[in-house]
């Protein structure tokens, strides 16, 4: 082909492709300006494509030239030149060939990040469960990635891109909560989301939250949003929801069992107490006596922990109610003073009664039994004095009970009231008790409609404080 006039010669040399005529044995007959470059051969006419090209190539297309010339028909093939990569066009013209080199090195890198960008999107979709769709508004045309095909259980290469498949598979009952979503943000053009349940092609139902904003470019208008399968977690927060309703139910029986069988409980507790006093009162010889008050000793702990288990029960089963009248506090007091101070005298203990008669309006019997538990802790850690007060302030009536005893660390002070905890800093504190007493007292306070509170000052004193309602 001959190429001689100056406008075709012109347009080959500022093309970004290179063009050459070489005859059947491979001898360039004509090449393009940029030929040159990419050869190293100036001019390339006149050589070889097999000494131009490396080994290689030049069979590769040695194979292809001998082809078209034979067959008389073009061919297409693709080759790698000194790391670039060519779109080889050869065409046979009058017993020659015309060949074009298409230089495609940054479409193919180009073609291949998209590729991977693409590979790392479905991953991530798939690895959340998240799906990506859009809607065209002008051309009421959908777009769905792979993931959301997935979660709705659909084969991709059977649904046309106009059908709306998120209005036909959501259930029934969840369609309004999505087309009201919709209509808000096409009215007010904030992002909207939501959580619906939807409908697989196997019957199975997957609860999906979805997203939703609008998209403006070049194209028009554009409806984007996602849709998260989180099946997986509903099921977990409806397992756990279910294993605590059991849970509920379970402590609830064992909490009115405990409360019904108080009596039964007690009976042999109160039976046990009448046969060591008995004892107690026979003449027995020191070694004997001994045992009988270690005797003693143990079953008042036993008591103690009964009691204060069976309130607990009763605490959580709803069986202690609240049951106000007026009453003196200073007399309700005083009684339990004259109880303890028995205790005090055994031990050796100073009981100080600091009282004000003061009529108030509440349940006695619940006030008694904080009291009780306060004043048991009381001599439990005291050194040797326990004091006990009441007055009435400008807004709250206030009853105290202090002791001088190892003292409370702040950083256990909110513990101190949890069920069974029993403070580290106490040497063998786990022999006094199960650590139930000041919980008691916390919920007991809870139904008063009272409040407790404790500040202590570590190897010197502790002082719990009840403030109840005029």
């Amino acid at each position: 082909m001959a190429l001689e006039t100056e406008t075709l010669q012109t347009l080959l040399n500022i093309s970004t492709n290179i063009f050459l005529e070489v005859d059947g044995s491979g001898r360039v007959l004509y090449a393009s300006s940029k030929a040159a470059y990419i050869f190293h051969a100036s001019p390339p006419e006149g050589k070889n494509l097999r000494r131009l090209l490396d080994s290689k190539n030049a069979e590769l297309l040695a194979g292809h030239l001998k082809s078209v010339l034979y067959q008389n028909y073009p061919e297409t093939f693709t080759l790698e030149f000194q790391t670039r990569w060519y779109n080889v066009f050869i065409y046979p013209h009058n017993g020659k060939a015309v060949c074009c080199l298409e230089d495609i090195t940054e479409r193919r890198q180009l073609s291949h990040h998209l590729h991977q960008s693409r590979q790392r999107l479905e991953f991530a979709e798939r690895t959340a469960r998240l799906g990506y769709w859009e809607l065209d508004l002008h051309a009421k045309k959908f777009y769905w990635s792979a993931e959301m095909y997935r979660i709705f259980d659909i084969d991709a290469a059977k649904i046309s891109t106009k059908r709306n498949l998120i209005r036909e598979q959501l259930l029934h009952e969840d369609f309004p909560l999505y087309k009201q979503k919709i209509t808000e943000l096409l009215k007010f053009g904030h992002p909207v989301e939501g959580q619906v349940r939807v409908k697989r092609s196997n019957g199975q139902i997957a609860y999906c939250l979805f997203k939703a904003s609008l998209v403006y470019d070049t194209g028009g208008e554009r409806i984007a949003g996602t849709f998260q399968d989180i099946s997986s977690l509903i099921e977990i927060q409806l397992a756990l929801e279910k294993a605590r309703q059991e849970a509920d139910r379970l402590n609830l029986a064992k909490s009115y069992f405990l409360a019904q069988a108080s009596h039964d409980l007690r009976q042999p507790m109160q039976a046990l107490n009448m046969f060591i006093a008995a004892l107690c009162e026979d003449k027995l010889n020191p070694e004997q006596m001994d045992i009988v008050k270690k005797i003693e000793a143990s079953a008042a702990n036993l008591k103690s922990l009964l009691d204060n288990l069976l309130d607990i029960s009763k605490l959580d089963s709803g069986g202690m109610d609240f049951q106000p009248q007026s009453f003196d506090l200073a007399a309700l007091l005083n009684s339990l003073c004259q109880e303890y101070r028995q205790t005090a005298c055994l031990d050796n203990f100073k009981l100080r009664c600091n009282l004000h008669s003061i009529t108030i309006f509440s349940d006695p019997l619940l006030i008694e039994r904080i009291v009780r538990n306060l004043l048991s802790n009381a001599f439990k850690y005291a050194r040797n004095t326990v004091k006990i007060s009441c007055f009435k302030g400008e807004k709250y009536i206030y009853i105290t009970v202090s002791d001088n005893g190892i003292g409370i660390h702040a950083d256990e002070q909110k513990q101190i009231f949890d069920e069974f905890y029993q403070s580290r800093n106490i040497p063998d504190n786990r022999r006094k008790g199960a650590g139930l007493g000041l919980n008691i007292v916390k919920k007991i306070a809870g139904i008063l409609g009272a409040e407790i509170k404790v500040r202590s000052c570590p190897g010197r004193y502790t002082v719990f404080s009840l403030r109840l309602q005029h």
